[in-house]
């Protein structure tokens, strides 16, 4: 009788020949999922991996709520055992828990476990120090093609470095407010240039104040390359173009100034500019200050609404992502008094509509499922505590399963997070800014990305903000910057992909 191998029965079982999982119930899925327990994730580089929607986690007939679905049968070990031979992995290459998997996204990295709170994470003084050249953390595989994984991982059969820019993809990165954290965050993902390998990074800002801080963080060895326009990089370097004269400033890390604001908007614009012009693949902004930035030609809540007015859109989608959840809003960056009377049957069917068109364009997913929350406590309790559900929620996405669309709910939201039920759906729809970002934040907040959907052009952005009070302090966590990065160079490899493919089709 042929032994079993030690926690193989914890193990997740994929059937090679369609990559659904086959004995791993609903209530059973890591809370980090690995890009084959991931529902709704594909491999970037093969858009044909994709899960049927019968095959995919969760998924079942367009009228069964997933969270609900049966019980799928046991097989036996010994087939499982041959699925996964078959299909190349071996049980030593797969996680063995949750806890394995954060270890190994964050390799070499101690987390703090008193850690401050505000939107940058502190790091350990025990950490091992940046001179010691320590590897990058480990992201979400999901985010990152195969051969992005074997250069960031120092593995052997590297590709060839593409040095044209016709063969690499262009990210511009807005420095933000330079009495935050934005500056130290960036220093910190671009370290090295070790991100060269897979993009041309271009940092809009100041090559005066990136020395200030590089010096501060003690990135003495690391050279910045300046260039005065986009025509003039490098794509061997990390590249820095002066947005603004910068002599006579200085920074003053944790300080509100008009100065720090009015520099952010200038790199902003510049580098707007660009991405309209087509000369970067996709821009990922660092925080900014919503007062101080505030001017004649800036007089928007955020970046988001800056870039709808300059990219001439009506509608968009603030959309949250990581490798374990997805949730967009209705209602964005408005006061919470005014959210119901935006709260309508067209608002929410337009948001679905750009999620949906999101979630098969910027991530692959043909067959996307969606959980809507509901606006009400319990979901107004049939009426008994809101009657918005009743009204305008239940008869909406009836009339889109009527369709062929995998929308569900509406939920409450409380539970819905607190049962872990967002697993089962490839995206959550929140009817507000904190319904979502709340629990988006507690649940991925370290790898966090904001990213903008709707937009002609790929825009990210890391999921926090200023942090004036650890600025300067080398305490700044840069994982969501790294993710934002990673996330911008995989949307802008996917909608390239998805447009080859309409047009293919269309010949």
């Amino acid at each position: 009788m042929e032994q079993r191998q030690p926690n193989e029965s914890n193990q997740p079982r994929t059937n090679p020949s369609n990559g659904s999982k086959s004995d791993v119930r609903p209530d059973e899925a890591q809370s980090q999922p690995s890009t084959e327990q991931r529902p709704g994730h594909q491999h970037p580089n093969n858009r044909q991996s994709t899960p049927s929607r019968d095959n995919r986690p969760g998924n079942n007939t367009p009228d069964t709520d997933p969270i609900n679905r049966p019980e799928r049968p046991q097989k036996p070990i010994q087939n499982q055992r041959e699925n996964r031979q078959q299909n190349g992995r071996s049980d030593d290459q797969r996680p063995k828990n949750q806890q394995n998997q954060r270890e190994n996204r964050h390799e070499n990295r101690q987390p703090n476990s008193n850690q401050r709170p505000n939107e940058a994470r502190q790091r350990d003084d025990n950490r091992p120090s940046r001179e010691q050249t320590p590897p990058l953390p480990r992201v979400q595989e999901s985010l990152l093609g195969e051969a992005t994984l074997r250069d960031l991982n120092n593995q052997p059969n590297q590709p060839t470095e593409h040095t044209s820019r016709e063969e690499r993809l262009v990210i511009g990165i807005s420095l933000g407010d330079y009495n935050g954290i934005g500056p130290e965050v960036i220093l910190k993902a671009l370290q090295y240039n070790r991100l060269q390998k897979i993009c041309t990074p271009v940092i809009y800002g100041s090559m005066r104040i990136l020395n200030r801080y590089r010096n501060l963080l003690n990135f003495k060895d690391w050279n910045l390359n300046g260039a005065q326009s986009i025509g003039q990089i490098s794509h061997k370097l990390t590249n820095v173009i002066t947005c603004w004269p910068d002599q006579n400033q200085d920074i003053q890390p944790g300080r509100v100034t008009p100065e720090a604001g009015q520099a952010a908007f200038a790199c902003l614009q510049r580098a707007v500019d660009d991405l309209k012009a087509g000369k970067l693949d996709a821009l990922v902004t660092a925080p900014i200050n919503k007062y101080n930035i505030q001017s004649e030609e800036f007089k928007f809540p955020g970046h988001t609404e800056y870039l709808a007015q300059e990219f001439e859109v009506q509608d968009n989608l603030m959309f949250m992502v990581s490798g374990a959840l997805r949730v967009g809003v209705v209602t964005g960056h408005i006061p919470l008094g005014r959210v119901r009377q935006n709260i309508t049957r067209d608002r929410i069917a337009q948001k679905l509509a750009l999620m949906m068109k999101s979630l098969r364009q910027d991530f692959g997913i043909e067959r996307p499922r969606i959980a809507v929350l509901g606006l009400n406590p319990h979901a107004g309790e049939e009426g008994l505590l809101g009657n918005e559900e009743q009204e305008i929620i239940k008869p909406l996405l009836a009339d889109l399963l009527d369709k062929g669309e995998l929308v569900f709910g509406p939920y409450p939201a409380d539970g819905f997070f607190g049962t872990r039920a967002y697993k089962h759906f490839d995206a959550v729809l929140a009817m507000y800014h904190d319904q979502g970002l709340i629990p988006f934040k507690a649940i991925a907040f370290e790898e966090g990305v904001n990213f903008t959907a709707g937009m002609p052009a790929v825009r990210t952005s890391p999921d926090h903000g200023t942090a004036y009070d650890i600025a300067g302090k080398n305490l700044a966590d840069e994982t969501s910057m790294l993710q934002a990065i990673y996330t911008a160079i995989d949307v802008a490899r996917h909608r390239k992909e998805f447009i080859e493919l309409e047009e293919g089709a269309l010949k």
